[in-house]
């Protein structure tokens, strides 16, 4: 008895869109992709209710001719590729031929193009991948595709989509990582017909940073520009200084040959770049974009394209570490501490990194105790550091002298934030006041910071925020964690909230968050210059805290290099 059947084309259609489209995004990411391959120098993308009304996406490229439309929405059609060879000199961003078919499959489309070597358009509308209505129309050079009822004829999808704000976040997310790497390209998007982003088109990447997350995080990026000649690799965009980190990587943008790509070998050199520069689980702001020749990757392994492999792997991680680090140093950010990072970047390829750590210079954090905010300093456990003499190094670190001849490098932001830490967990214990402010504050915000604080609404709330949306797209603040007062500025407070939203931690860890917060902010910076009596006042500062050896983030607050190890360094044993 028969049992294995060919399945029908509409199946197979809606089976094949499940690993293309997912989501309004999967659309527009599909969609943008087209007009870019199109040679476009305006994309203007319009979403009703996060995507899930219509997608509308309009270019001025090319366009499509009127015997190329209805072949445009059949499988494995496409103008990118002829042959599999071509991959080994791909250019474009799109090549498989899934895209169009597998949105028609799950949508309702309506197509209106016209084709540069034309002098009429042409319409199409389809329902489930069949067309419906084709007629000959008037207008302008370029491609306008509207998605609607996406997921219509799957209704078990249609329960999978989220809230319109989560959707929109997902679509912003998918609109800036092209805005970034094509900042030639004019790119504006709206949401319920209200300009949320775009761009300028003038061709600098830094602009359209600035555009998509604020100056604040733009002022403290470095250019990248690196290139190996030898090898046909080269390496451009922004990374941050070290002053700037996050606890995810959603903030690291990578492509290859300007498509973005998820490579955790990329993740992991830009990382492996900045060495001891960031705390440990920090990652920085980064917009890397790989040149390499097409024949050293492979795109063909997903259909959302996403990831790659290299032929020359190693090749390609070394130099990633390298470009990076050589940034880091060129932009003098305290150059002794990355020329010492330096001597770890030939490491064996892929070796952990606990290993190499290993090999530093003979400085030691030998003050350790449990990390552990009840604890209190035992008389064995307590700091020796005596209070002359004391100096001040590359305005960032205190060298002071233990009794017993030792030398201790204090980081000063780091001690100052200790200190301050503990008095306020002294001062407020283990609750979270509100602090109703005297004036309103209306922050001037990026697009992506005001779905940002709408999304997470409830949760600033319960972290002592009184933020209210008001009508021209932007928010005020009324009330704020009243261990915030006089301990962060105004104009500090969304870069505060950013982190607090990025952290979400756990109901039990959200006092020690905001104290921690707060703490930073208040204290003394890397790279102020400090009078004797300040370095004097966190060194005994210091001595009085519970817990002494560690930021409340867990950044060591110092390190030791032992009389021993000094005097053998000097031949002196």
């Amino acid at each position: 008895m028969r049992r294995i059947f060919v399945l029908e084309e509409q199946t197979i259609g809606k089976i094949a869109a499940g690993e293309v489209v997912d989501r309004p995004a999967s659309v527009v990411k599909e969609l943008i992709e087209n007009s870019i391959d199109a040679g476009s120098r305006h994309v203007i993308v319009e979403v009703g209710r996060g995507g899930q009304d219509y997608i509308r996406v309009t270019d001025d490229g090319c366009g499509i001719s009127a015997e190329d439309v209805e072949v445009a929405f059949q499988k494995h059609a496409t103008s990118k590729i002829r042959r599999i060879e071509d991959l080994l000199s791909l250019k474009t961003l799109g090549f498989r031929g899934e895209a169009l078919p597998s949105i028609a499959a799950v949508s309702r489309v309506e197509v209106s193009t016209r084709h540069r070597a034309e002098d009429f358009g042409t319409y199409l509308r389809l329902e489930g991948g069949i067309t419906r209505e084709r007629r000959r129309i008037t207008r302008s050079t370029g491609t306008t595709i509207e998605v609607n009822s996406l997921f219509y004829n799957l209704p078990a999808r249609i329960g999978t989509i989220k809230s319109p704000s989560t959707e929109l976040k997902h679509i912003m997310e998918i609109f800036t990582i092209y805005a970034l790497i094509y900042p030639a390209i004019k790119f504006e998007l709206f949401h319920d017909e209200r300009l949320l982003l775009s761009t300028s088109g003038n061709g600098r990447m830094l602009d359209t940073i600035v555009r998509a997350f604020g100056s604040t995080v733009a002022k403290e990026l470095i250019e990248v520009h690196e290139k190996e000649p030898e090898s046909n690799l080269s390496l451009f965009g922004f990374i941050s200084k070290p002053a700037i980190s996050y606890s995810t990587r959603k903030y690291i943008f990578t492509y290859v040959n300007r498509r973005f790509v998820k490579n955790e070998l990329m993740l992991r050199a830009i990382r492996r770049g900045y060495k001891s520069l960031l705390p440990k689980n920090a990652y920085p702001f980064a917009v890397i974009s790989l040149q390499i020749e097409p024949a050293e990757i492979n795109v063909n392994i997903h259909p959302k394209k996403h990831e790659v492999s290299f032929l020359r792997s190693e090749k390609v991680f070394r130099f990633i570490i390298d470009s990076v680090s050589s940034t880091l140093r060129s932009a003098d950010l305290m150059p002794e501490m990355v020329h010492r990072e330096a001597k770890r970047e030939h490491e064996p390829f892929g070796m952990p990194a606990h290993r190499a750590e290993k090999k530093s210079f003979g400085l030691q954090t030998s003050f350790q105790t449990p990390d552990v905010e009840s604890s209190t300093q035992s008389e064995d456990s307590r700091l020796d550091i005596l209070p002359v003499p004391l100096y001040q190094v590359l305005d960032s670190y205190i060298i002071a002298e233990s009794e017993h001849g030792d030398v201790i490098i204090i980081d000063q932001h780091a001690a100052a934030e200790r200190i301050n830490f503990e008095k306020l967990i002294e001062r407020y214990g283990q609750r979270i006041d509100k602090q109703t402010l005297l004036r309103p504050y209306v922050p001037r915000l990026s697009p992506n910071q005001l779905v940002l604080l709408r999304e997470s609404e409830q949760y600033l709330r319960d972290m002592g925020f009184d933020i209210e949306a008001i009508g021209d797209g932007s928010c005020m603040i009324r009330a704020i964690p009243a261990v915030f007062h006089d301990m962060v500025r105004e104009d500090e407070l969304m870069e505060v909230i950013e982190r607090l939203i990025e952290d979400r931690p756990r109901i039990e860890e959200r006092i020690r968050l905001l104290f921690a917060t707060a703490a930073c902010k208040a204290s003394i910076k890397a790279g102020e210059k400090l009078s004797y009596e300040s370095m004097r006042a966190i060194v005994e500062g210091l001595k009085n805290t519970k817990i002494p050896y560690t930021c409340p983030h867990g950044r060591p607050t110092m390190i030791r290099l032992s009389k021993k190890e000094i005097e053998k360094r000097f031949k002196r044993r």
